[in-house]
Order: C-alpha cells, then sequence, then structure tokens
C-alpha cells in the first residue's frame, strides 16, 4: 500500500474548513440582519426581556380570549329566549269582506316556544286572538293559517 500524502488531505480539509467559515459567516450576517430590523423599532431591551413581555402579552391575550368565550357562550345560552323567529300569513276568512286584511303571526324563541297572534277582520269589526305555543304546538285549537304561520316561522 502506497502512503496516503498528508498535505493533500491537510489541503483538502483546510478548503473544507474556510467553506464551512463561510457558510457561517453568511448565516451570522443575515441573522444580524434580522437582529437589527426587530431591534431598530426603539426596543431598548435585549432579546430576553422582548421574549418575556410577548409571552406575558400572549398569556394576558389568552385569558381575555377565554373571558370572551365565556361570555359568549352565556349570551347564546340568554338568546334561546329570544324571539328569533317569525312567521306572518295574510288571508281573507270571510268571502264577503274584500282582500285579505286577517292576519297570524308567530312569534318563536330557538326552542319554539312563544305566542301566535291572529286577527280576523271582517265587516261588522275586527277580532284579535292570542295563544301561547310550547314546542312548536298549542293546548288550543289552531286554525290552518296559525299552523302555516307557525310553520313559516321554522
Amino acid at each position: 500500500m502506497e502512503p496516503v500524502n498528508l498535505s493533500y488531505f491537510n489541503l483538502g480539509l483546510s478548503v473544507l474548513l474556510l467553506l464551512c467559515f463561510f457558510w457561517m459567516l453568511i448565516r451570522f450576517k443575515r441573522l444580524d440582519k434580522v437582529r437589527q430590523q426587530f431591534f431598530s423599532r426603539g426596543i431598548n431591551k435585549n432579546l430576553e426581556e422582548v421574549l418575556v413581555d410577548q409571552n406575558r402579552k400572549l398569556t394576558t391575550l389568552t385569558e381575555n380570549l377565554d373571558s370572551l368565550n365565556k361570555n359568549l357562550k352565556e349570551l347564546q345560552n340568554l338568546n334561546k329566549a329570544n324571539i328569533q323567529k317569525i312567521g306572518f300569513i295574510r288571508f281573507n276568512p270571510f268571502d264577503d269582506a274584500g282582500g285579505n286584511m286577517s292576519f297570524s303571526l308567530s312569534l318563536l324563541n330557538a326552542e319554539d316556544n312563544g305566542i301566535v297572534i291572529s286577527s280576523l277582520h271582517s265587516r261588522e269589526g275586527t277580532r284579535i286572538y292570542a295563544k301561547g305555543i310550547k314546542k312548536g304546538s298549542s293546548d288550543s285549537k289552531l286554525t290552518e293559517e296559525e299552523v302555516r304561520a307557525i310553520n313559516q316561522a321554522n
């Protein structure tokens, strides 16, 4: 076997180390440029202080978001009782009275509880009726128009 020429080996290793050195120098210059841009905004803190401040702000934002989510859920639960669904039907209950002057109006919450109001208009006068609605139906007998108004609200 022929002995390895150490001068070529040392030269190759030196070139490799020189390339690594230049590569590291380029990476550090890029990192320094990013650092200068980051701290050029008038921040007179070191990186550790900046990270601690950002962590505090992130913790505060997370707590605020949790509080907002809790409030939103409470509002959603409270809103279930509000009128959310409306149905309105106009009709003519009597052949001798002209026009669709009578109506049925249903006002329901998210759980289909509420009221249906009906107005029957005739030549002699107008009568108004109200019936309670639970789960989309009533203990009182509903007219066809009242059922249509309830169905329209859904």
